[in-house]
């Protein structure tokens, strides 16, 4: 799906009051390899979120390489046969490693601009009770903006991270 297309059917879930206030944004950086992206909430003009390829992987791959030291994994030994190393035990370690550097980066706060894209349409999808209910932080804030969200349930909503906090009280502002 087009980029604007998504963009459009996103927005058009906002809250009546947040129509041309809240604005997803998505930037591909053309002229870097692999043109990775940015992708930015804003309101009013000011950003409220971000979530950019590059940062999320200079995070996660320090964080993998802090990761290996401490569990002191043994360096992949060559052998001309690749299924012998595809199997080993340290290549499976260094995998352990740099997942686990992933789930701490994203529990950190930052996330790769892919991921976010993907999560913004599967929202466009999903039943509302699923999206407030949803395992990913980014979806349960997108939720709290959304025109489907009424007085009862907001009298009912349960804030957990500081992204999440953001976007209420941007949406509190509105019905208070």
């Amino acid at each position: 799906m087009r980029w604007s297309k998504l963009k459009q059917m996103a927005e058009g879930f906002l809250c009546e009051p947040l129509k041309g206030r809240v604005e997803y944004h998505w930037i591909i950086h053309r002229k870097s390899h692999d043109q990775p992206g940015t992708f930015r909430v804003t309101f009013d003009g000011t950003e409220i979120f971000r979530a950019s390829d590059i940062p999320y992987n200079i995070a996660s791959t320090t964080r993998g390489q802090e990761l290996t030291k401490e569990r002191a994994i043994d360096p992949l030994k060559w052998d001309s046969d690749w299924k012998k190393i595809w199997v080993s035990k340290e290549l499976k370690q260094l995998h352990a490693a740099y997942d686990d550097a992933e789930i701490e980066v994203k529990q950190s706060g930052l996330y790769p601009a892919w991921e976010i894209i993907t999560l913004l349409f599967d929202y466009t999808q999903m039943p509302f009770e699923n999206a407030l209910a949803h395992e990913h932080p980014v979806i349960r804030a997108i939720a709290l903006l959304d025109r489907r969200l009424g007085k009862r349930r907001w009298a009912s909503i349960h804030v957990e991270t500081e992204l999440e906090w953001k976007f209420y009280a941007i949406r509190n502002e509105l019905n208070g």
